[in-house]
């Protein structure tokens, strides 16, 4: 499953990254608006997961750009702000699926895009027998980027 990853804080993505790619996430990261329309024009992403405010725009614009470059292309937004406290920000693009803040537990919103990942799976192995486990031309589950190393990870994680 192919994710985009567009936070602006350079080490927050990075972890991210590492994160979402043990989970079996092809993932790239990016870390601004415009980087991120960049990379829909190139690879069509299957998960967003977007920070609300962005530099040179906003997570929202994300969002609505990947419903149009990418329909059935899920997006996370992820937020420090409090603006939008009562779901608002569900009914602004059709395609947010959940919005987290960034000050709660970053598992959260692992488990949230690993569920994700796996339903997504299940949809493609209904649709084609060949990609049910255990089938030797099932393509690969997981990302190429080898683990990181506790300590680099426990670094990024101060560090965000």
């Amino acid at each position: 499953m192919r994710c985009l990853i567009v936070e602006d804080y350079v080490e927050l993505a990075e972890l991210w990254r590492l994160e979402l790619a043990d989970l079996g996430f092809e993932a790239v990261a990016v870390n601004s608006a415009e980087a991120a329309f960049a990379q829909m024009l190139l690879t069509p992403f299957d998960l967003v997961i977007a920070d609300l405010g962005l530099p040179d725009g906003s997570g929202l614009t994300v969002a609505q750009s990947a419903a149009i470059r990418a329909p059935g292309a899920a997006v996370i937004v992820v937020t420090g702000q409090a603006d939008y406290p009562h779901g608002e920000l569900f009914g602004m693009s059709t395609n947010i699926v959940a919005v987290f803040r960034k000050t709660s537990d970053l598992n959260d919103m692992l488990a949230f895009a690993d569920h994700l990942r796996v339903k997504r799976a299940r949809t493609l192995a209904d649709e084609d027998p060949r990609l049910a486990a255990g089938d030797p031309a099932r393509p690969a589950d997981r990302a190429s980027t080898p683990p990181r190393s506790p300590e680099v990870r426990a670094r990024l994680r101060a560090a965000g």
